[in-house]
């Protein structure tokens, strides 16, 4: 019985978070980008207030991964300015799919396209790998802009009245992406797509909870799941780290690296530890936390209440762990 009422319970609050998503899409969008980025501070300043221990974990996250590197005002200011970036992004996710998409447009440039230009001219498709950084929820419509056929893996929320609102954002901002489920789809889709030299993006800084290869991450090792690396081992496609940095007056980077160079020894233990991104390429990628190419800048993780993609290692439990680890469908893990 008090199953059959929280469950209850939490279906009103997820129709009700649908609802609300939905009378934002209908209000934002219509006001100048100026007043909505200002709505955003203000709710992010709200956010950090009410939201002390995920700002705990935040603040716990950074003292790992940077010690007495990074000043305390710096410090104390990220959870802010994470906040911040997260409203803004929604925000924008708004924008681009509704009539009013002409006030966003044109504010995300690429840089290095010439390195996903190359990689694409080999034939081979190529698989793109990110993080939830920056203004992560855009990137697919801001590469459909830019003319590549772009699809982003993703696994929608377990919420079916937010999962529909989350589509119905997607579809109208013009992105293209792969459901992680079922699996067995989300499988032939990826390598249809890679037959035809379509870019695939996979989120790649979630969770390892079991198995994975460990690699260094700020001095600590953690799992991380060897789905990129297989995929490019078995279809030849280029792997590439990209992601998206904010400026300072609220544009976008679109920072794409070289393609992780490395040749296959046939020992298929040794390419998959040495083809995942982070385990021995010099390559900035993603799963390096905050990028050496990203600027560095602690705002861009898109993640604040620090489930996803936090920073500490699991030995340091006390200050929750930054689990780098990828995975697109269960048969890419």
């Amino acid at each position: 019985m008090a199953d059959a009422i929280e469950k209850k319970r939490a279906g009103i609050g997820d129709h009700a978070q649908a609802l609300l998503m939905r009378g934002l899409y209908r209000l934002i969008p219509r006001l100048p980008l100026r007043a909505s980025y200002f709505i955003a501070r203000a709710l992010s300043a709200l956010l950090v207030r009410l939201l002390t221990r995920q700002r705990k974990t935040v603040l716990g996250n950074l003292e790992v991964a940077f010690g007495s590197s990074l000043g305390e005002d710096e410090k104390n200011g990220s959870p802010g300015s994470m906040a911040d970036n997260m409203i803004k992004s929604f925000f924008e996710c708004l924008y681009l799919a509704s009539p009013f998409h002409g006030r966003i447009e044109g504010r995300a440039v690429l840089e290095g396209k010439e390195h996903l230009d190359r990689a694409l001219a080999r034939g081979k498709g190529v698989i793109a790998v990110s993080a939830h950084f920056g203004n992560f929820i855009n990137l697919g419509s801001f590469m459909v802009r830019a003319h590549y056929p772009f699809h982003m893996v993703l696994r929608d929320p377990p919420s079916e009245p937010i999962a529909r609102v989350f589509r119905f954002f997607r579809r109208n901002a013009g992105q293209q992406w792969i459901s992680t489920t079922p699996s067995a789809q989300c499988q032939r889709r990826i390598l249809s797509c890679l037959r035809s030299n379509g870019i695939i993006c996979i989120i790649a800084d979630e969770y390892r909870r079991h198995g994975g290869i460990p690699v260094d991450f700020f001095g600590h090792p953690v799992p991380t799941a060897a789905g990129p690396a297989l995929l490019s081992l078995r279809t030849g496609a280029a792997l590439l780290p990209l992601f998206v940095v904010r400026q300072q007056d609220d544009t976008h980077r679109v920072v794409i690296d070289p393609p992780l160079a490395y040749e296959p020894t046939g020992n298929r233990d040794a390419d998959i530890r040495n083809l995942t991104p982070c385990s021995r390429s010099g390559s900035s990628t993603m799963s390096g936390g905050i990028l050496p190419s990203g600027g560095g800048r602690t705002e861009g993780g898109g993640e604040f209440h620090g489930g996803t993609s936090t920073i500490a290692a699991d030995p340091l439990r006390r200050a929750p762990a930054a689990r780098a680890g990828a995975r697109c469908c269960r048969g890419c893990r």
